[in-house]
């Protein structure tokens, strides 16, 4: 499970492009994201990546822990961030993702804007 959200953050996360089948891949279709208290289901979880997608020119991230217990994987993760308009913007990112069926269904998730501009601040789950 740990590689898993390993290579989701770096397919899904770092990817350039939207890929619905990718996003099918990993998430189950009950899946539910809770960042920074602002709740996301999988449609507006997949509307939340293709906005990502439109205003992200290139994105990097780097796992810096991780723990695993049953079904459940958290990661300590940094996210820099270049949007097309040039601005910079590193998170940190604190993340426990809950696995079902090989799939996963929900991530509760603290994001924390470290460098950058305010309109940065909730790049976690703008839509």
């Amino acid at each position: 499970m740990e590689k898993r959200v390993q290579e989701m953050l770096h397919n899904i996360i770092e990817g350039k492009t939207y890929d619905e089948a990718l996003i099918q891949a990993y998430f189950s279709p009950d899946y539910v994201q809770v960042v920074d208290g602002k709740q996301l289901d999988f449609k507006a979880f997949k509307q939340h990546i293709k906005k990502l997608k439109e205003l992200i020119e290139r994105v990097a991230v780097e796992v810096c822990s991780t723990a695993v217990r049953d079904q459940v994987v958290f990661t300590k993760h940094q996210v820099e961030s270049v949007l097309r308009d040039g601005t910079y913007h590193k998170h940190l990112v604190m993340a426990e993702f809950t696995f079902q069926d090989g799939k996963i269904i929900r991530c509760e998730e603290l994001t924390f804007l470290l460098e950058g501009s305010a309109s940065g601040k909730d790049l976690g789950s703008k839509v």
